[in-house]
């Protein structure tokens, strides 16, 4: 009751409430610009400090040459960042300076992810599920400025067209709640989002040409958990197939099991969703050989390999997907890594001595790396601060990314620095780890986008 009575004597305005556009805040899912120019960041205004969430647009230029310039010899500590007192490798600074002034947009709270589709002419979008409304919001960034209304003003609120809640425009057909993982397909025109406890899909078709819309849902895809009879589905990634279609592959919180999926075109072009094999977890887990709780999948860049996260038991586990004599992918385990608790999310990348997947762990604070050689090994630990969530990798596209240095004997060296970054929920921060085999610096926080947030 007293609650009630200050809420309504002390009414906040609009400006009061509005989130800043320079600022992170809960930061989850995090996507990179094919390019490498630029980093997509969702903020899930978790504790509903303000009235919306928002999609960060972060200038790697900046960051790179803001890198550049600290692990230079003269190491240049640009204005309003400062050397970490506790690890001396990294610089900290304050995240207005690279996050790109009116190019982001206000979605829903609460968002768990994002993807990038890349169109002809530069042009991009991104998808972000977020689960306080439900909706899935979407919007086009055309190398300067993330849009998702009909109008032009700067960090605008994403309007009813680009904040999908209704599956084939019947407003009383809500999707299912909880929207979750995100895989987008830019060839294909398509985009699937999971949903965390209704064992569901969501099919959005989402073409160059026209507006994303929601156009099919499976539900019940997995099994009802026996306690909560809750059904999840969670991560999603898509391998492209020998005629160059993908298959969609989708784990559960639930269940032991992978469902693949396809994407088939009615004659009108509309797109629907069609259930193909399946696979169970039983190669590593208890004594029935049962691995349950996915949290997130991710392809080898050939799609000839799998990597799956679970939490039960904590493991990085490897698929051969490589196609047999059918053309099918074969979908047997080849491998597996003990993790921490907790992991979230995965990210692959071969940063020039062979591919490692490198894993967020809530929990722990911490990335681990997996080489998945042989039967793979966990190969390193790092620290990058409280509550990691989303990763994105950078393979040094970017020219940005290239330092030169000359040595003592007048010779050039020319690196090209591969990197990732981390999302840190629990901080309100980015952490850019340098993963370049050849650097002093390899497997270490050099840069924090942001000041952490006290605990």
């Amino acid at each position: 009751m007293g609650l009630a009575l200050v809420t309504a004597a002390c009414t906040a305005s609009a400006e009061d409430v509005r989130p800043p556009a320079d600022q992170l805040f809960f930061p989850t899912g995090l996507a990179i610009s094919p390019d490498e120019r630029f980093l997509f960041a969702a903020n899930a205004n978790s504790e509903l400090r303000y009235d919306s969430g928002s999609v960060s647009v972060i200038s790697l230029d900046t960051v790179q040459a803001t890198i550049a310039g600290w692990l230079s010899p003269a190491a240049t500590i640009p204005d309003g960042c400062a050397q970490d007192p506790d690890h001396r490798e990294t610089l900290t600074c304050d995240e207005a300076m690279f996050v790109v002034a009116g190019a982001g947009v206000r979605i829903g709270n609460f968002a768990s992810d994002i993807a990038v589709q890349a169109f002809d002419g530069g042009r991009l979008r991104v998808i972000v599920p977020t689960r306080g409304d439900p909706s899935i919001s979407w919007a086009d960034f055309d190398g300067a400025r993330l849009s998702c209304t009909t109008g032009s003003e700067p960090f605008a609120l994403c309007d009813d067209t680009h904040r999908l809640t209704a599956a084939r425009d019947e407003p009383d057909v809500g999707i299912p709640s909880e929207p979750f993982g995100v895989f987008a397909d830019s060839v294909h025109g398509f985009a699937i989002v999971t949903h965390q406890t209704s064992g569901a899909v969501s099919l959005i078709d989402s073409p160059a040409d026209g507006d994303a819309k929601i156009v099919d849902i499976r539900g019940n895809l997995f099994a009802a958990d026996p306690l909560t009879l809750n059904r999840a589905a969670t991560g999603v990634a898509g391998r492209f197939g020998a005629g160059g279609d993908d298959i969609v592959y989708v784990g559960s919180r639930t269940e032991n099991r992978i469902q693949t999926l396809t994407v088939g075109r009615q004659p009108n072009n509309t797109a629907y969703l069609l259930a193909s094999n399946f696979f169970f977890l039983d190669a590593i887990g208890s004594t029935a050989g049962a691995s349950a709780d996915t949290r997130a999948l991710q392809f080898s860049k050939d799609g000839s390999r799998l990597y799956v996260v679970n939490r039960n038991p904590p493991t990085v586990q490897i698929y051969d997907t490589s196609a047999d004599e059918s053309g099918f992918p074969r979908n047997a385990a080849v491998g597996g890594s003990d993790i921490c608790r907790e992991a979230s999310t995965i990210t692959l990348l071969d940063a020039g001595d062979g591919e490692r997947a490198y894993v967020t762990c809530f929990l722990d604070g911490q990335m681990y790396v997996v080489d998945p050689a042989g039967l793979s090994q966990v190969t390193n630990i790092v620290t990058v601060g409280r509550g990691p969530y989303g990763i994105a990798a950078a393979g040094g596209l970017n020219p940005a990314a290239t330092t030169v240095t000359t040595g003592a004997d007048n010779a050039t060296v020319t690196t090209v620095h591969k990197q990732l970054f981390v999302s840190n929920f629990l901080e309100d921060t980015i952490a850019v780890v340098d993963v370049t085999p050849t650097s002093a610096k390899r497997d270490r926080v050099v840069l924090r986008i942001g000041l952490p947030r006290a605990p």
